[in-house]
């Protein structure tokens, strides 16, 4: 799909048809079509439209000719995606911006909310002339979307281990590892960022004007707050499963020693029971209370095998 916008008359960005002077194209998904369009148009390397559709790429900055390409990790929230049906719900996907003279091109192979968002809203900071602006702008939003995120895995975390408290059951460890997949992939993507955005503030990629500079600042403090709190909560999910796989390692063996002790404990009578029951003559079987007289020493032996692992505190 490819979306072309142009900043108006009234300050506002409005849809077009084509690609003109100053105007921002933005594909999502595009067609091998729509790629030829944009490379013919502006000239570029098609590498600059289609590395930002593989889902390893990563954050890097590139440059040819007059033509630059950033390419950053944005956060998705999966099940949102219909043909998804991986078990990680929330990860991270390549997001690629191309800066040209005259034109500005972003490029994702999934529907970004943010983003659509952000053309919905028709911000006001958002112009189509002013490249460097968008492209701080989005950064700045691609921050905010991460530590929202990272909230929402907060409060999975939170429900996943009360879940834990109620019952151990396999599904509340399987979500979070998934969690803790999803810490993951947002961690590694929140660090190459941060690489990628000091590289951009040197100013030697691209111009910075003052007010520029102090957006690309608020993006990385923004980028920085948003590390710290997914490698937190990273540290604070492994806490909880190295806990939680201990107390359920313990409870393990507090069974196996309670079944071990009710297995010494039954194996008493029936014990006296076998001896009692082959076909041999043995001690006291003619007299007429050795029924009894047996009955009580299992009984008796029975209890006392109970107290002793009682005392041991295997029950």
């Amino acid at each position: 799909m490819m979306m072309v916008y142009q900043t108006k008359s009234a300050g506002k960005l409005e849809q077009i048809s084509t690609m003109n002077h100053n105007s921002w194209t933005h594909l999502v998904a595009p067609s091998e079509t729509e790629i030829n369009q944009v490379v013919k148009t502006l000239n570029i390397p098609r590498e600059f439209v289609t590395d930002p559709l593989d889902i390893d790429e990563q954050p890097r900055l590139e440059q040819f000719g007059e033509a630059k390409l950033i390419v950053i990790h944005v956060p998705i929230d999966l099940p949102e995606i219909a043909s998804s049906n991986d078990d990680v719900k929330y990860r991270t996907i390549p997001f690629g911006i191309v800066l040209t003279k005259d034109q500005m091109v972003t490029i994702c192979r999934e529907t970004i909310p943010f983003v659509e968002q952000l053309f919905q809203r028709q911000s006001e900071s958002l112009t189509s002339h002013m490249k460097t602006r968008n492209t701080l702008t989005l950064i700045s939003e691609a921050s905010r979307a991460y530590v929202h995120y990272i909230e929402t895995i907060e409060q999975a975390i939170v429900q996943a281990e009360d879940e834990l408290a109620k019952s151990y059951r396999n599904r509340e460890l399987y979500a979070l590892l998934h969690l803790n997949e999803s810490l993951l992939y947002m961690t590694t993507s929140l660090k190459q960022m941060q690489f990628a955005m000091r590289k951009i503030g040197s100013g030697n990629y691209i111009k910075l004007y003052d007010e520029d500079s102090e957006m690309l600042e608020d993006a990385l403090v923004e980028l920085e707050q948003a590390y710290e709190m997914a490698e937190i909560n990273q540290s604070n999910l492994n806490n909880i499963m190295d806990a939680y796989g201990n107390v359920i390692q313990n409870n393990v063996n507090r069974v196996l020693k309670m079944l071990a002790a009710v297995t010494i404990i039954l194996s008493v009578p029936t014990l006296i029971a076998s001896i009692y029951g082959m076909n041999v003559p043995l001690p006291y079987q003619d007299e007429p209370q050795a029924f009894s007289v047996l009955i009580a020493a299992m009984v008796v032996l029975s209890g006392l095998f109970t107290f002793f692992f009682y005392k041991k505190r295997y029950f």
